[in-house]
């Protein structure tokens, strides 16, 4: 074989460089021959490696090409090559066409059908051995490419020296390449059809070099040994509706910057997991972990999909962090990005110069590319990564970014949705709940659209959660209006108890609400100092009290006053203060009340969980209702007045003693201390249509919580 039909073999679609290069049997002359091609060398050796003193001198045959006969040898031997460079210097190295392209070429139709989610487990860059030799095989998918190649510092970048062949014609090119280690940069070279080069980053990558390099890392994803085995035999077979769900939503860059640097992942383990067991938080929900190249993007415009962001360590790092959560009882949430990705020309933008990932059209609010979700392979590669996060790195669950814009193909002002994507989206829910039904799956969405959080097979999209952004905006809305306007706005804060059936979900007060000019959620209370942080406990009482799991943004537990900034630390300096510490405190025993308040959680069956008392009080803004099981009745009472109403009488369906077990207003809380401690029920006196009534004292912006305890 001459140089000029290996250059003409280099530029076909079907490239299949293992069927040329490495060792070969020719058949038409009963011998062996070896085919090696390296530029970087002037001569080559082939080494037997059972037999010490077997070498064979190559011969090159065109530049950089070489090629010769293994002397009389009739079978294939393992070998080494022993080359001489133009400097004069020697070196060692296997070859690696003397390896198959791919370890198990049957998984690739598996990537080709409906129902695929483990593709992140053979493409990418993925550390293995081979017939005893360690190195690293590198698979990717790329449809319109000519010719993909692997680069860096081991073939001092050089894309013909490791070509990747085409597997069976079906456009995902493999080569295992033997010696290579977790520390050896990579990137494909993939020439077009029109014999352009680009070079991109690993779509399947699973580490990535620190930014701004641009670079992939290889990846031994079956090295670290998980000590959670406890925890999660403790969540299998739960039920989440059923389960307390309050989430304390953190970006590690700006939490604490004690040296004035962010911590890393393990570093970050132990002040993190005795912060949240203090404040009894159930589940940390991780921002900007999926590895992206701006800081200020927050970690919503993803190059990595399958990758933890090396800012804060290795992936073997942040399993570390999680694993330590959940041997605490922690459970962990990751933010997941599949509503779109950046113009970054280093990654999934026209991958092989032609649309591969995205469709047609440019996002119309955020400038980036949003996924096809009609082709089948970018469905599997969006499905495999969430799997991997569940599987790989035992997430408890997924919240899904922007789940309205998927929906809508990015125009929210639309009411035609995209049948691909409500497809997707159907599909992804239906596996992962398959597979994991104890995993959450939550859904950041903003659209009025039914059935998001209705089982797939009941014609849902199948989410086990819909962020209830219209509590969210009404909540804040009603808390920043003047007290002497509220009675004609007074159905706005109980407008979100109409539709709590409608669907499953979660309230949250999220990064969103803190950043952009809206300032931190203290300063959106109405009032002096002392009514902004009275309202500020009530919102997140009322948050608490309300159907629905919880999400709150770090800062806000102790009413940072300042908006986040990605850049800084949180202002810790605050919780020095008692007016700070006193609303710190005040949500650690609003989170310990809810996770052992069934009647707060259990919201199967909602209709037979909420009962009303009082919701359209205008005269003195005192809002009141039941949350019950069988076996716990709690009776909420919220006052959204300044004002103070002594022997207030609520009605309640059962006689016997309230036991108070929280209020916002007392001292400890910053208020001014009118608790009531117990209450009894007189007899043969009902109010409020029930057959019994309790008389409290309802303290200014307040919120009350009283358990019933039958009379002996």
């Amino acid at each position: 074989m001459d140089r000029l039909y290996y250059e003409q073999e280099l530029s076909r679609n079907n490239l299949q460089p293992h069927d040329y290069l490495g060792m070969k049997f020719d058949h038409e002359n009963q011998r062996i021959i070896v085919r090696v091609f390296c530029k970087d060398a002037k001569n080559i050796e082939v080494h037997n490696k059972k037999v010490k003193d077997r070498t064979y001198p190559l011969t090159e045959i065109g530049d950089g090409l070489f090629e010769g006969v293994m002397g009389k040898c009739k079978k294939e031997f393992p070998y080494i090559l022993r080359c001489e460079g133009w400097d004069g210097k020697f070196w060692e190295m296997e070859d690696p066409y003397a390896y198959p392209a791919i370890a198990d070429s049957g998984v690739i139709s598996g990537f080709q059908n409906p129902s695929y989610s483990e593709g992140y487990k053979w493409l990418g860059g993925h550390v293995m051995e081979h017939d005893g030799v360690q190195g690293v095989q590198f698979t990717i998918w790329s449809p319109n490419a000519k010719r993909v190649s692997v680069i860096g510092d081991f073939n001092n970048w050089n894309g013909e020296r490791h070509i990747l062949s085409n597997i069976g014609h079906t456009n995902v090119y493999s080569i295992f390449i033997p010696n290579l280690t977790e520390a050896d940069r990579y990137e494909y070279e993939i020439k077009t059809q029109s014999n352009d080069l680009l070079y991109k980053c690993d779509p399947y990558g699973r580490h990535f070099a620190m930014r701004p390099s641009r670079h992939t890392l290889p990846y031994n994803q079956n090295r670290y040994q998980w000590n959670d085995e406890q925890y999660l035999q403790k969540i299998k077979g739960e039920t989440p509706v059923n389960q307390p769900i309050s989430i304390y939503e953190l970006h590690i860059s700006s939490w604490r910057k004690p040296d004035g640097h962010s911590l890393t992942y393990r570093s970050l383990a132990e002040p993190l997991i005795e912060y949240m067991k203090w404040l009894n938080f159930t589940h940390v929900e991780f921002m900007g972990i999926l590895e992206h190249p701006f800081d200020g993007s927050w970690g919503y415009q993803v190059t990595g999909y399958f990758a933890p962001t090396n800012r804060y360590g290795s992936p073997d790092d942040f399993k570390y962090l999680i694993d330590q959560l959940h041997q605490n009882n922690i459970g962990v949430i990751l933010d997941w990005v599949p509503a779109h990705f950046p113009i970054d020309d280093f990654a999934l933008e026209c991958l092989d110069g032609c649309r591969v990932y995205e469709r047609e059209g440019l996002h119309p609010d955020w400038n980036t590319l949003m996924f096809d979700y009609g082709r089948r392979e970018i469905k599997n590669f969006l499905i495999s990564s969430a799997t991997m996060w569940l599987n790989e790195y035992h997430m408890d669950g997924i919240r899904v970014d922007a789940v309205a814009s998927i929906l809508y193909g990015g125009n929210l002002s639309s009411t035609w949705a995209d049948e691909n994507a409500v497809n997707f989206l159907k599909e992804i829910n239906f596996q992962l709940k398959s597979m994991h039904p104890e995993k959450i799956i939550i859904a950041e969405d903003s659209s009025t659209w039914h059935g998001v959080t209705t089982k797939v097979e009941d014609h849902g999209l199948g989410f086990d959660f819909k962020w209830c952004l219209g509590w969210m905006h009404d909540c804040l809305d009603y808390l920043g209006t003047d007290f002497i306007y509220r009675r004609h706005h007074h159905d706005e804060i109980t407008f979100s108890l109409s539709y709590m059936n409608a669907e499953k979900y979660m309230l949250a007060l999220s990064h969103d609400e803190v950043v952009h000019g809206k300032s931190p959620l203290i300063y959106k209370m109405w009032g002096d100092w002392w009514q902004q942080r009275a309202g500020l406990k009530l919102c997140y009482g009322y948050m608490f009290a309300h159907p629905g799991k919880k999400l709150l943004f770090m800062g806000s537990e102790f009413a940072q006053t300042s908006e986040w900034d990605e850049k800084s630390q949180l202002d810790w300096h605050l919780t020095e203060f008692d007016d700070h510490k006193q609303i710190m405190l005040f949500t650690k025993d609003l989170n310990e009340v809810y996770v052992n308040s069934p009647a707060l959680y259990h919201e199967e069956k909602l209709w037979e969980n909420f009962e009303w008392i009082n919701g359209d009080n205008l005269d003195t803004l005192v809002v009141s209702f039941i949350r019950k099981t069988q076996e716990q009745e709690l009776v909420i009472v919220l006052n959204f007045s300044q004002f103070v109403y002594e022997n207030y009488p609520i009605g309640v369906n059962k006689a016997g003693t309230y036991k108070e077990i929280l209020n916002s207003d007392d001292w400890k809380y910053g208020g001014t201390g009118r608790v009531n401690h117990e209450v009894h029920t007189p007899e043969g006196d009902g109010w409020n249509w029930k057959e019994n009534k309790i008389e409290v004292v309802v303290p200014p912006l307040s919120i009350m919580i009283f358990e019933h305890k039958p009379n002996n």
